[in-house]
């Protein structure tokens, strides 16, 4: 009796670890490793390294519904370049003025607001000026040479909060009371779209996170800035093929 019950135990085990073999061999053929055809159209995903250290990631592209290509990039909510534009060839960039289309409060609000809108456009010349891909990089137009080739950056913050440190305190590393902002930006030659993006930042730095009850909004907000800033900086290098920025030297 103990053997028969023995075998029949033994036989139910060998069932179950067949059974279970099938379904894991079944999984491992439906999983992500194998792209859909849609999919499959999509480029590899590119990711370089930084002089300093950092691993620069742009993600997939697939092929835009009205044409060029849209990339996958995990620092934008969106991106988009246009057929054969790589961001070679032009002599000058010029940041246009940051518009804004966000709604905030006009009384605690409007000095950090229109702080942001200045910030992001230094930190973007700063960063894509260090960069080295165009010759002058520029906020006003007086600064645009005639007869060079030039693009145009315009961005507009389309969500803003700045944030508040009694909420930072109590639960910042959850995202509560960080400064928030959205931008939506475009580059233009000759009024023609060739790269556009939206990009979120909300508290990124480990120190908004962990001690941002200590922090003033501005300096919160300005390391989004910078962190959006290196970001665009780092896509640009990278469609471009040149070098990334170094973060560790002085600017």
């Amino acid at each position: 009796m103990r053997d028969s019950g023995f075998l029949r135990m033994n036989g139910f085990f060998s069932r179950f670890v067949v059974l279970l073999l099938s379904v894991l061999f079944l999984v491992g053929c439906s999983s992500p490793g194998n792209p859909s055809p849609k999919e499959s159209t999509s480029l590899t995903a590119s990711k370089r390294k930084a002089p300093d250290g950092r691993t620069v990631e742009i993600g997939h592209a697939v092929a835009g519904p009205q044409g060029g290509l849209t990339y996958k990039n995990p620092h934008f909510e969106s991106c988009w370049i246009a057929d054969g534009f790589d961001f070679n060839g032009y002599d000058t960039l010029y940041i246009a003025p940051t518009l804004s289309t966000a709604k905030f409060n006009p009384k605690e609000e409007e000095r950090p607001h229109d702080l942001a809108k200045q910030r992001l456009a230094t930190e973007l010349q700063t960063y894509l000026g260090r960069q080295g891909l165009f010759a002058n990089v520029v906020t006003q137009d007086s600064g645009i040479m005639p007869g060079k080739r030039t693009l145009t950056l315009e961005n507009t913050i389309t969500e803003y909060a700045k944030g508040g440190g009694g909420a930072r305190y109590f639960a910042g590393l959850y995202g509560a009371g960080q400064p928030a902002l959205r931008v939506a930006g475009k580059m233009t030659e000759n009024g023609k779209d060739v790269f556009t993006y939206v990009a979120r930042r909300s508290g990124v730095s480990a120190g908004a996170r962990i001690s941002g009850g200590f922090m003033k909004d501005e300096d919160i907000q300005i390391q989004d800035i910078r962190s959006l800033a290196l970001d665009l900086t780092d896509f640009v290098s990278a469609i471009a093929r040149k070098p990334l920025v170094n973060t560790r030297l002085p600017q």
